[in-house]
């Protein structure tokens, strides 16, 4: 179906029966939000935040980029990157996860969704309840900014900037220097 007709709000089904035609689309509370690929340094920067956390994660747990997650409000998102179960990653055929299966959501911070992915997302990674939330910024870095779910919002654990060591317990033991993510 034509992206540019739909009638009344979109939903999940809708959004799985899009083209993959090379745009990112997510839904916010009925919303179709469609965005262009990011940029070569955001790719890159994803590309090797996935690799070095893949390399370090448990059996049970798997680093992907680019899976959409089920969130409240009919709301689906497509974080840069995210750790989830394994079993769970392996059986979807659907390119969605719910919510209780994620464990880390990682965004990259992208000159056109700066506010989506400093603040509409992460309200609403919190009340889907993941548990532990990354946004890293390109500016200047990358810089990573790492929280934990504590009740419905989020805490800052810690902020590394390169030639800093981000040390973390959540989602699994990390120790990272975001220099080592610089294109």
């Amino acid at each position: 179906m034509p992206v540019g007709i739909h009638v009344g709000p979109w939903t999940e089904e809708d959004l799985v029966g899009l083209p993959d035609d090379g745009q990112r689309y997510e839904l916010l509370e009925g919303a179709l939000l469609v965005n262009p690929p990011a940029g070569g340094r955001h790719q890159l920067v994803s590309l090797r935040l996935a690799g070095r956390l893949d390399a370090i994660a448990p059996d049970d747990l798997v680093v992907v980029e680019a899976l959409g997650v089920r969130v409240p409000g009919g709301s689906v998102l497509v974080p840069d990157v995210l750790v989830a179960e394994r079993d769970a990653v392996l059986v979807n055929d659907s390119g969605i996860l719910d919510a209780a299966v994620v464990r880390l959501a990682v965004e990259i911070v992208s000159p056109g969704s700066r506010t989506q992915d400093r603040i509409t997302k992460p309200a609403l990674y919190a009340e889907a309840r993941i548990p532990s939330f990354w946004r890293v910024e390109l500016d200047d870095g990358p810089t990573i900014f790492a929280y934990r779910l504590d009740g419905s919002t989020y805490t800052e654990l810690a902020t590394a900037r390169p030639g800093q060591s981000l040390e973390l317990d959540e989602p699994f033991p990390v120790s990272l220097d975001p220099a080592a993510l610089t294109p």
